[in-house]
């Protein structure tokens, strides 16, 4: 897989819906049409995971020491509400109310492309956070993809 790309602001319907974007649809392989897990996002938003692609986390869970109070801790965290999620036939992914509370996820949301992964953000959340992020990008960005010679 290449990655993800795209930003697409939708709506969920009355029933906890989400329509899935044609364009993102496009996006997954053949064996990952239609079928996800959604869990807790590392900030405040929800990871949405082609299955292949959660299978790639599994693998990295299965790694860590069980005996370790870290390891269980952060794997036990990180799959809380994960849940396994299948479009119906019009293309529609029902969210757990559970995990819409968490992320505080309302009606209008952002749909963002995280390299293997999308993220389901409330719309008004995701502005504030991009507004705040944005001015810090140039330094972000040269922290993170500038090359070693030139991060003092």
């Amino acid at each position: 897989m290449t990655g993800f790309i795209g930003e697409y602001h939708c709506k969920i319907d009355a029933k906890g819906r989400l329509l899935l974007p044609a364009e993102m649809r496009k996006q997954l392989s053949s064996e990952d049409q239609g079928t996800f897990v959604i869990s807790r996002g590392v900030d405040d938003c929800l990871s949405v995971y082609p299955m292949s692609e959660w299978n790639v986390v599994v693998e990295k869970l299965r790694t860590l020491n069980r005996f370790k109070a870290k390891d269980r801790k952060f794997a036990r965290m990180f799959q809380k509400g994960a849940t396994k999620v299948v479009a119906d036939s019009n293309e529609r992914i029902l969210l757990p109310k559970g995990l819409l509370g968490w992320a505080d996820v309302k009606k209008e949301i952002v749909l963002v492309a995280n390299v293997d992964l999308w993220e389901i953000w409330d719309k008004a959340k995701y502005e504030e956070l991009m507004a705040e992020d944005w001015e810090d990008f140039d330094q972000l960005a040269s922290e993170v993809m500038g090359n070693s010679e030139n991060n003092d």
